[in-house]
């Protein structure tokens, strides 16, 4: 699975001192990450897009973050974006948020208040556009500016979008 320089956002980026530490100090942690299913990078890649939370695309390099492929997996991904959310960008935390508030639902796990919270400013940021005309159209050329010409962050629906018209195409 690519990485992104270094920067560690999931289980699959954890250096294993770090998965260590959180063992000893997150209670119930070690028992999620013993039936959380380990998956290889050549699993991952094989994993559809929809069991991950959120998708980081740069040019020809696709990253998925946050497993939510089995309950184990789900729960660790609420750990991590809990720990680690932060250093994603505004509109990836809000996707990756309300990607996990999904996931949970498919497996039963209570959603946490701070994911709840996190997805809830994406139906915010939705309805303030939907109510001020021209607001979506400015939101979208402000995070084109800031993101300049780097990769951009899709969600799994998006990137189904995109496969199906590059198919029909």
């Amino acid at each position: 699975m690519q990485k992104l320089s270094g920067l560690v956002l999931d289980r699959y980026d954890t250096p294993s001192e770090w998965r260590r530490f959180l063992c000893n100090t997150r209670p119930g942690y070690d028992e999620l990450d013993k039936i959380a299913h380990v998956f290889t990078d050549g699993e991952l890649s094989r994993l559809p897009d929809d069991t991950f939370a959120i998708i980081l695309q740069d040019g020809d390099t696709v990253m998925k973050k946050f497993s939510m492929a089995d309950a184990g997996n789900t729960a660790l991904s609420l750990v991590h974006f809990a720990e680690n959310g932060h250093k994603l960008p505004l509109e990836a935390q809000k996707v990756a948020a309300a990607n996990l508030a999904k996931g949970c639902g498919w497996y039963g796990i209570p959603v946490p208040e701070t994911i709840e919270k996190v997805a809830l400013g994406l139906m915010g940021m939705a309805n303030a556009a939907l109510m001020a005309p021209g607001a979506m159209r400015e939101s979208k050329a402000n995070l084109q500016a800031v993101q300049g010409t780097g990769g951009g962050i899709m969600t799994p629906e998006q990137i189904k979008a995109r496969r199906m018209q590059t198919m029909g195409a």
